[in-house]
């Protein structure tokens, strides 16, 4: 939706950004505590896709404003009809205009010039800890490791969606950074994008950097500067209340079927070079 992307894209004004929270204690802790075994992740049922809505011309079409006009008139309705059923409009304090939306298989992104309060702290909510070769077994894809880093120090497994969502959780060391929102170096989640599209949410400030790139020829997008609100949709789509956190550097990346995220205290290079070192 270009034209809509730009339209939306003129509106708003900077606003200062809320103090970061500290999440990942129980995390921390967890890693040190044997792995357990957990059922399988059954799949979810697909949504019906709604019949699409006829067209009818009256005998008043004469009657209507400029061809020019009119389609302006409609990408304001457009742009009003979305931003009244997107899952964003949900978020408590969200309701105001939207700067930018675009995404990936499995994530949306929208940056908005008011933001959600900020959200009380919580436990890093991975889902249950278990074994990588576990883990192989009950998602359903083949895991990608980063060459660079070798096998996690947590590997989690979290229900909910089709697949499973397979999140590896690696210590801060020399060259990786502890990331203040999560206090590990590097958080990578993993999960089909392409049967669950609007899985994640992300909503960030004007002062927040969000940028499109390219990656090997995957579609990829940067989130960096002022930490961004992240956040989980439920089965029915809507935004799920107690998962919004603040997260910090993140990469997002289409890697075939799956959406890849990562995160942590790395600048892009060093994000881009993670992800191309994934096996």
């Amino acid at each position: 939706m270009p034209e809509l992307e730009r339209m939306l894209s003129h509106l708003g004004e900077e606003l200062a950004w809320p103090r970061t929270p500290d999440l990942a204690a129980s995390v921390i802790e967890r890693l040190d505590e044997p792995a357990a075994e957990a059922p399988a992740v059954g799949e979810a049922p697909a949504a019906g896709e709604a019949a699409p809505v006829p067209r009818r011309r009256g005998r008043f079409a004469g009657l209507l404003p400029p061809a020019g006009l009119r389609r302006s008139l409609v990408l304001a309705v457009v742009a009003l009809v979305l931003l009244a059923g997107t899952p964003f409009a949900a978020v408590p304090g969200v309701r105001d205009a939207v700067l930018d939306f675009f995404g990936l298989q499995g994530v949306t992104v929208e940056r908005r010039e008011t933001l959600p309060t900020t959200p009380p702290e919580r436990p890093l909510d991975l889902g249950s800890r278990t074994t990588l070769a576990d883990a192989t077994d009950r998602v359903g894809f083949a895991p990608l490791l980063p060459d660079a880093l070798g096998e996690p120090d947590g590997v989690y497994v979290r229900r909910g969606l089709p697949g499973g969502e397979l999140s590896l959780a690696y210590r801060a060391r020399a060259g990786l950074p502890r990331t203040r929102a999560t206090r590990l170096g590097l958080l990578l989640t993993e999960f089909r994008g392409d049967i669950s599209p609007e899985y994640l949410g992300k909503i960030v400030g004007p002062d927040t950097t969000a940028q499109r790139l390219q990656i090997d020829g995957r579609r990829a997008i940067w989130i960096a500067g002022v930490p961004h609100f992240f956040f989980y949709r439920g089965p029915d789509g809507e935004f799920v209340e107690t998962s919004m956190r603040i997260a910090q550097n993140v990469l997002l990346l289409e890697h075939g079927p799956l959406l890849l995220r990562l995160e942590g205290a790395f600048d892009r290079d060093q994000a881009i070079r993670l992800a191309r070192s994934l096996r």
